[in-house]
């Protein structure tokens, strides 16, 4: 790594505001702007938090049904329970959001994307999404923005949970979580889970295959323990483990083929934390093991000729020093190394012949300034990767308090997408000479509180170069080979408006999405993408009742050559507290029974509905 960019970087951090200690403020706070703890009023980035009381109130069945209730977020999936899904934040695709786990990077190092129908929700305590680029602090993926999903109990919580549900498709859901003090230093969480649905038919193709169902099975289990060790030093380690088998259609005109999908995920995670008066520092390092088979279901998985294991292997040192009360700096380094096994192949071509593995060094520095009515932050990054090189990214904003509840904010910087393993070396397309893709993001906005309404309205642009697209090896030829280049370019444009308040005893939360995502080699808009998306969520809770009410409007939308309509959405749950400890309640899906579509070709579920109970010991 370059000295000289290194100091230049360092030398650059002059404005900033201060990083506050989570228990010295009701605010709420995030870990995810920032790498540490912070009021949420403290930085620039629109920032969304998710609760644990939210998703139960929302009684929802996947972590798909909470991240689809976000501003900015549109949700695309290719059928039901357990079919691939993806999310688009601000027009960008699923492998250009930065997904992490208690801080950790679960993007797949094949595909790029993070698939959320697989992630099991009875372990989830909290979800923070913040939007817009944050490749300057997380390095590679970080354009669209960062969702983390926070596992982690705390340490003081003794709480124990069984939870189960039924429904639609023959649907159950059984998982029971302990989150309990062992000593009065340490603290352990226990989760598990089982979820099956028979599902239907997600890919119709009349007369071909008529009467399928393609359903879901899922286990899944964690443990997370911590030690704090002294005042200042907590040390903690977790294993998280999911096992998902789910059905998908592989026909076509003249042939019938329904495929099976078998996945199994184990995360180890272990590390440190130290803070002292004014200086924090974090120790983090996990390992990520992936094994994914794709074969039809008339076969046994041993017999797959479709399969991707991989191993993923990260260490993080963090830190953060009040250096005056307005000024703070943070910076550390991230190594991360993926590796594709030797015995990955797909449709029967092997990948390689042995373990192919790429590194990756990534060094960054960060500030914020809080002076009087002023807001600043200014952030930069070097990653330095063994197969594409040196990229460098960096980040500025500034926020002026010019009333004490209204600030007018900006930001400025760059980000960048990591080819994938797929991208590179899929045995038909080997591309080795990609490039990563590149993206300008600027955005300003305007927030405030006006007579207890929290609103933000942010316009923001986003210009991506070098996409890495299908491209033909001849455009003459018909029968050219087609490889992964480096030949796309799209501006997304658009404008986001929040809102929180409460009339009485209900509590809104609204949200309007309008953009512009287009390809600027066609002039086309870019597929699956929404020009206006309107999201409201309604919750109330009352005596022993609670009850929630989510609409959603999406525009139409180009997927291929294909329009799909525009359709809203409502979806509605409520509870009841039987006993102080036992709590009963249900979910109708898609109420009025719309006939929607999310992609070409593949159906949506009709009105489901469920019943659910939670029983806390």
């Amino acid at each position: 790594m370059s000295k000289q960019l290194t100091a230049s970087v360092l030398s650059a951090l002059v404005i900033a505001a201060p990083a506050y200690a989570e228990d010295s403020t009701s605010l709420p706070i995030t870990v995810t702007a920032t790498r540490f703890a912070e009021p949420t009023a403290s930085v620039l980035a629109p920032v969304n938090i998710i609760t644990r009381k939210d998703i139960e109130q929302l009684h929802a069945r996947s972590l798909a049904d909470v991240i689809k209730t976000l501003p900015g977020a549109e949700l695309i999936s290719n059928g039901g329970r357990g079919q691939q899904s993806s999310v688009l934040v601000r027009g960008t695709t699923s492998a250009e959001t930065l997904v992490l786990m208690d801080g950790v990077r679960i993007n797949s190092a094949t595909n790029g994307g993070s698939d959320f129908s697989t992630i099991p929700l009875n372990q989830v305590e909290r979800i923070e999404y913040v939007r817009g680029a944050q490749a300057s602090i997380y390095g590679a993926d970080a354009i669209g923005g960062v969702i983390n999903i926070i596992t982690r109990g705390t340490t003081g919580q003794n709480k124990q949970t069984i939870n189960g549900s039924a429904g639609s498709r023959d649907y159950q859901n059984l998982n029971g979580s302990s989150s309990f003090d062992m000593t009065s230093q340490q603290h352990l969480k226990l989760a598990a889970g089982y979820e099956t649905e028979d599902g239907y038919n997600s890919h119709p193709i009349a007369g071909v295959n008529d009467g399928d169902k393609h359903g879901f099975l899922g286990n899944n289990a964690m443990l997370d323990y911590q030690n704090q060790v002294t005042d200042s030093t907590n040390v903690y380690g977790a294993l998280h483990w999911a096992r998902n088998t789910s059905q998908s259609d592989g026909s076509y005109t003249g042939h019938h083929e329904r495929d099976e999908t078998w996945d199994e995920t184990t995360n180890y995670q272990l590390g440190s934390k130290y803070k002292q008066d004014r200086y924090q520092t974090e120790l983090n390092t996990s390992l990520i093991n992936d094994n994914m088979y794709y074969y039809p279901d008339t076969i046994s998985r041993e017999q797959a000729n479709s399969v991707y294991q991989t191993h993923q292997y990260q260490i993080s040192w963090l830190n953060n020093y009040q250096v005056t009360d307005p000024w703070s700096v943070g910076g550390g380094i991230d190594w991360h190394r993926d590796v594709l096994l030797a015995g990955s192949q797909s449709s029967g071509s092997a990948f390689f012949d042995q373990d192919k593995g790429r590194n990756n060094v990534g060094v960054y520095a960060l500030s914020q300034y809080h002076w009087a009515q002023w807001l600043g932050e200014l952030s930069g990054r070097t990653d330095d990767n063994q197969q594409y090189g040196r990229h460098n990214t960096w980040q500025a904003g500034l926020g002026w308090n010019f009333l004490p509840q209204y600030r007018l904010s900006a930001r400025h910087g760059t980000a960048f997408r990591a080819p994938t393993f797929n991208d590179l070396y899929t045995p038909y397309s080997v591309s080795p000479n990609l490039k990563p893709e590149t993206s300008r993001n600027s955005e300003i906005a305007l927030d405030g509180n006006t007579h207890d309404v929290l609103w933000r309205v942010t316009a923001y642009r986003n210009d991506l170069e070098d996409m890495i697209q299908w491209a033909s090896s001849d455009p003459s030829d018909p029968y050219a080979m087609w490889f992964p280049e480096n030949v796309g370019r799209a501006r997304i444009k658009g404008v986001e408006l929040e809102a929180e308040f409460a009339t009485g005893w209900l509590t809104h939360k609204l949200s309007a999405d309008f953009k512009d995502a287009r390809d600027l080699s066609t002039d086309e808009q870019l597929i699956r993408r929404a020009r206006r998306n309107y999201k409201w969520t309604g919750s109330a809770n009352w005596d022993k009742w609670d009850a929630s009410l989510t609409g959603q409007y999406q525009s139409e939308r180009l997927d291929g050559s294909t329009r799909l309509a525009p359709y809203a959405l409502w979806d509605t749950a409520a509870g009841y507290h039987v006993l102080p400890k036992l709590r009963i309640g249900g979910r109708i899906d898609n109420l009025f029974n719309k006939d929607y579509v999310l992609a070409n070709g593949y159906a949506t579920p009709e009105r489901s509905y469920y019943v659910d109970f939670s029983y806390q010991m």
